[in-house]
């Protein structure tokens, strides 16, 4: 199958290489902002993110997007959300009518203004209905590339197509059409994982406790957002929900910036700070969009999305609001 993978980031990269492990023959096209990403494999040496070789990966540059879609009868999303709507600008007038599978994260402002899926934003773009299909699950790019065991979760009507083409080594795929849920996980796994972190910053390591029963009103929270969209409380209860939120919580950089803002600092200096440090912290924005998201479907019952949101964008004190918090959920 030919196969061409958007994005030479961390995950969009990771998954080209494992499309190349199936046998696959694959393509991977950079974004105007990636050339740091391809400069060094097409001197022969490593990926500088996931320090691997790309072997016989062709390599696309972003003026060659036309080129590196032409006869693709499966396209990998790696671009992350800020831009993934710009691609798809772009990519529309020669986007073969493929399945598109998606590692792209987050909630995103459709033509109407209010906040929404990723995979219904694109489809306004394209002007046609997307076939979409949203990979979600516990997934750390660095693991996936060196084939870890891994346990993903295909959403959407051709979830089936992709897991067929992707499945196999050490990466274990689930389907399921309930894409509404699985996207709305991966869109609030980042915010909730943020808010765990806060735990470590503001009281340190006597939290065990606490950390588990906010990671337990985090699912609850999760579930009334997806279930409030059409999406399945299973969904939640899997891979997209539980798996995902727990590797982001123990190992992420989400939970960084969370443990730092936790510490007294404001979040706006420590994204700056982390942003020097080359670290993308999608829980930032993450979380202003979950709230907006949230206040838009009129979601009640979220008290702890709502402290984060505190913290984070009204720089209320940490402590404070972590240890009001089992007040607000019995109200």
């Amino acid at each position: 199958m030919r196969i061409t993978a958007l994005g030479a980031g961390y995950m969009g990269t990771a998954m080209a290489l494992v499309a190349r492990q199936r046998g696959h023959e694959v393509r991977l096209w950079g974004t105007w902002l990636d050339d740091p990403m391809l400069d060094p494999p097409a001197r022969g040496e490593l990926h500088p993110r996931l320090e691997l070789p790309l072997g016989d990966l062709a390599i696309f540059r972003a003026p060659a997007l036309e080129e590196a879609l032409r006869g693709a009868e499966l396209v990998i999303c790696g671009v992350n959300s800020d831009g993934v709507l710009e691609v798809m600008r772009r990519a529309r007038a020669f986007l073969p009518d493929v399945p598109i599978l998606a590692v792209t994260k987050g909630l995103l402002p459709n033509t109407e203004g209010r906040m929404d899926r990723i995979d219904r934003c694109v489809s306004e773009v394209l002007g046609r209905d997307a076939r979409w299909v949203h990979a979600s699950g516990p997934a750390k790019a660095m693991e996936v590339a060196r084939d870890v065991f891994t346990w993903m979760h295909f959403a959407g009507k051709e979830a089936a197509f992709c897991a067929a083409a992707m499945r196999g080594n050490a990466l274990h795929v689930s389907e399921t059409p309930d894409i509404a849920g699985a996207e709305l996980c991966s869109a609030l796994k980042n915010a909730y994982a943020t808010g765990l972190g806060l735990w470590d910053g503001a009281v340190g390591a006597a939290a065990h406790n606490a950390r588990a029963a906010c990671f337990t009103q985090a699912i609850v929270e999760m579930e009334r957002i997806v279930r409030a969209a059409g999406g399945l409380a299973e969904t939640v209860y899997g891979a997209s929900g539980v798996g995902d939120l727990h590797v982001t919580a123990a190992a992420g950089r989400n939970r960084i910036f969370g443990e730092r803002v936790g510490k007294g600092r404001k979040a706006s200096d420590v994204a700056r700070e982390m942003a020097a440090e080359g670290l993308l912290t999608e829980g930032y924005a993450a979380i202003a969009s979950a709230m907006r998201y949230v206040a838009e479907q009129k979601v009640e019952g979220v008290p702890l999305l709502r402290a984060i949101h505190a913290v984070i964008w009204e720089d209320r004190d940490a402590k404070t609001e972590l240890l009001a918090l089992p007040a607000a959920m019995r109200s």
